[in-house]
């Protein structure tokens, strides 16, 4: 299914979500849609990780790399930049043109190779698919905390196809998360620095990744008191 050129997943079935990477952020993410019973697909780069993932949740599936891409309607990057571009990049890049792909990483200055921001470099390691920057300003267990504990946290997401944005948006909303539209893909590069700031606070003694994101919206009354 190619989002940004034939619209969207039939309104008749649900999207399948395929997650690559089984570590602490692609359980919780993977948990979270279990919750919601959404069809996933699960691939790590072992594989031993996904299979017992998928045996715990329901409507999980675990596969190949290749076939997760393949297969799912949204593919997830739960993992390091440094292994998406060694390794899954180049086993997924023909499967995955036309669909919206999440970048969820939070890489180092060191790993971007002169791009502007992970989510930009990825997008040239997988050209033909609709990158969307997401998720990445979440820790594992505050996502846990959204679907036990009722807490609402904002996904700022960036991206240049509006359709894939709209696809993430839709699934973020309805795991209830708050999102923000930070406009194309080089808007990425001021998310991932905001995960950067989030990552420094929880430095600070009592915080730990307790540390979260909100944005408030003014309403026009209070917009107007808040003026000069």
């Amino acid at each position: 299914m190619r989002f940004f050129e034939s619209g969207a997943v039939p309104e008749a079935r649900a999207p399948v979500i395929g997650i690559v990477g089984c570590g602490r952020m692609g359980t919780a993410l993977a948990e979270t849609f279990a919750a919601q019973r959404r069809p996933l697909l699960l691939a790590s780069r072992g594989g031993g990780s996904a299979s017992g993932l998928a045996e715990r949740l329901p409507g999980a599936r675990a596969g190949s790399l290749e076939r997760v891409a393949r297969e799912a309607d949204i593919v997830a990057l739960a993992s390091p930049l440094a292994a998406i571009h060694a390794e899954i990049a180049p086993r997924i890049r023909a499967h995955v043109v036309g669909k919206p792909v999440i970048d969820m990483s939070n890489p180092g200055g060191h790993d971007l190779l002169g791009h502007g921001s992970a989510a930009e470099l990825i997008a040239c390691l997988l050209p033909g698919g609709a990158v969307v920057k997401a998720f990445n300003c979440l820790s594992a267990r505050q996502l846990a905390g959204v679907a036990h504990n009722g807490v609402t946290l904002t996904v700022p997401i960036a991206g240049d196809h509006p359709r894939a944005k709209e696809a993430v948006r839709s699934i973020a909303e309805s795991a209830g998360l708050d999102v923000a539209d930070a406009g194309d893909l080089p808007g990425s590069r001021w998310i991932e620095a905001l995960a950067q700031l989030l990552m420094r606070l929880e430095k600070q003694p009592g915080l730990g990744d307790a540390v979260g994101f909100r944005l408030l919206r003014l309403t026009a009354c209070e917009a107007a008191w808040t003026r000069p």
